[in-house]
């Protein structure tokens, strides 16, 4: 129930601040309320929804400034599992990368944003598996499902995918070579750029002082 919860908040059909009526979410979900109760609580674990006494369950609002501040954790945490990853891959891994970002680029051809994301989700959270540092893997986790409530938008404007994707070709590239010093700086770099792309989008670029240089 928690997964069909999350589902219908990360694809936007419950929007950020909106309050979850548990008889309308039971109805829909055809199950008692008693279990949309439960996945509201186990979901608020993961900053997704934020359970107010007296006043029910809601989907988080994350705040612009709480967003940058897990973009920039997420750099670091990033470009260090690109450094341990280039040095730590073996030929099936290999393999794997090479499929996601063949798929980004078909997911690009067919102006699927959704197909998209989801594959760019994946190629980030394997290459924090490739890594073989669980914490730090957990906790880049943990950081980005906060961040899904809006990542998504970063993928809005006309090009942002296909300048990811050439961050990720290039990524792949330096993990690939066993360059593990090129791999942390175009990871770290790649995090920075997602972040600009995400201010972008929303409108905000101009209050973001590295931007200009970010989307260079």
């Amino acid at each position: 129930m928690a997964r069909r919860l999350e589902s219908l908040i990360l694809d936007g059909t419950l929007g950020p601040g909106e309050r979850l009526n548990e008889v309308t979410l039971a109805r829909s979900l055809g199950v008692s309320r008693g279990p949309v109760r439960e996945a509201a609580r186990a979901l608020e674990k993961t900053g997704l929804v934020t359970v107010i006494m007296n006043r029910g369950a809601f989907v988080r609002t994350l705040k612009l400034d709480e967003a940058l501040e897990i973009y920039e954790i997420n750099a670091a945490l990033f470009g260090l599992a690109a450094d341990r990853a280039a040095g730590l891959l073996v030929p099936a891994q290999a393999l794997v990368l090479r499929m996601m970002v063949d798929a980004m680029d078909g997911a690009i051809a067919r102006g699927s944003r959704d197909e998209f994301f989801q594959i760019n989700s994946e190629f980030h959270a394997f290459i924090l598996a490739c890594s073989r540092n669980r914490e730090a893997a957990l906790l880049y986790r943990q950081l980005t499902h906060k961040l899904m409530l809006l990542r998504r938008r970063s993928f809005e404007r006309p090009g942002h995918m296909k300048t990811a994707n050439r961050e990720h070709h290039a990524l792949m590239e330096a993990i690939l070579h066993g360059d593990a010093a090129q791999a942390r700086s175009l990871a770290e770099a790649h995090a920075r750029r997602g972040r600009g792309r995400f201010l972008d989008a929303i409108g905000h670029a101009a209050q973001d002082g590295n931007n200009t240089e970010e989307r260079s």
